[in-house]
């Protein structure tokens, strides 16, 4: 069984390094590699799964969720 909290914080993890000026070029660079490749992973694994009856009105309804966070980020400036 997997938990998505602890994918989700082991991605946040790895995206404070790349933005962490404190750590050398190196591996911050090397992070951001590691993140590129949960991408390509993510983009594989979901070009290969199947298409369910209500995913294309969940991916609305967080794409709104993700629109009105950003209005609401960019209201609060």
């Amino acid at each position: 069984m997997y938990s998505i909290e602890q994918t989700i914080n082991a991605i946040k993890a790895t995206s404070r390094v790349v933005n962490d000026s404190r750590h050398v070029d190196y591996t911050r660079w090397g992070a951001k590699q590691d993140l590129y490749r949960i991408m390509w992973v993510l983009e594989e694994e979901l070009k290969r799964s199947p298409k369910f009856s209500i995913e294309d009105d969940w991916l609305k309804q967080e794409e709104k969720r993700k629109i009105l966070k950003i209005l609401s980020a960019e209201s609060k400036i």
